[in-house]
């Protein structure tokens, strides 16, 4: 098995995943590395952007240790299933919309928009994780509310992002449109601040 030293920690490769990420595991837990270029605009942005979103409260992959000599970045591995695959199966459950709302709340008023798509949000225990290490200054067009919510309810709109991604959806769960529209503006009052 490989090895990987980062900040003096000898870390065993598990797997290496696409664009130079790997899991790996280190006195018996496991971590996700993400490799970066050294003194690159890229690698500032990816590690202001781990650093910001954990300092905001937003429920992510704590990270753990920076290596900027080298360009590594480890954050913990968040094991669990993705949104985009809970919601092909089925309706989610109020209390994930509960705490996306909750999420995007506390990005917004750190003048954050995260990345809303459900493929970048994981359920873990019970909990919504925010798994993509990235965010883009406030925008309300590219917010939740305007741009991404759609995704989270079963629409038309989600039904071609889950072909885009290579899943199915049961054409039988589609609502018609004003039921669906008055679902997600009730889901809205109910957990949105």
């Amino acid at each position: 098995m490989s090895e990987i030293k980062i900040k003096h920690r000898v870390f065993e490769i598990i797997e290496e995943k696409d664009s130079g990420s790997l899991i790996a595991s280190y006195k018996g837990k496991k971590y996700y590395i993400t490799k970066f270029e050294p003194k690159t605009q890229a690698g500032n942005e990816i590690t202001f952007s781990c650093t910001r979103i954990q300092s905001a409260g937003i429920k992510a992959p704590r990270l753990r240790w920076v290596d900027k000599k080298l360009g590594y970045i480890v954050r913990e591995l968040i094991e669990g299933v993705s949104v985009m695959e809970l919601i092909s199966k089925s309706d989610l459950e109020e209390d994930i919309y509960h705490q996306l709302f909750l999420n995007a709340y506390l990005a917004k008023i750190n003048a954050m928009t995260l990345n809303y798509e459900p493929d970048k949000w994981i359920m873990s225990d019970g909990k919504l994780y925010y798994v993509y290490p990235h965010f883009i200054i406030f925008d309300k067009s590219k917010d939740l509310i305007d741009r991404y919510l759609r995704l989270w309810f079963p629409t038309k709109e989600l039904v071609q992002f889950l072909s885009k991604n290579g899943l199915t959806f049961d054409a039988k769960r589609l609502k018609d449109e004003y039921t669906t529209n008055k679902e997600i503006v009730l889901m809205t009052l109910k957990h949105y601040k």
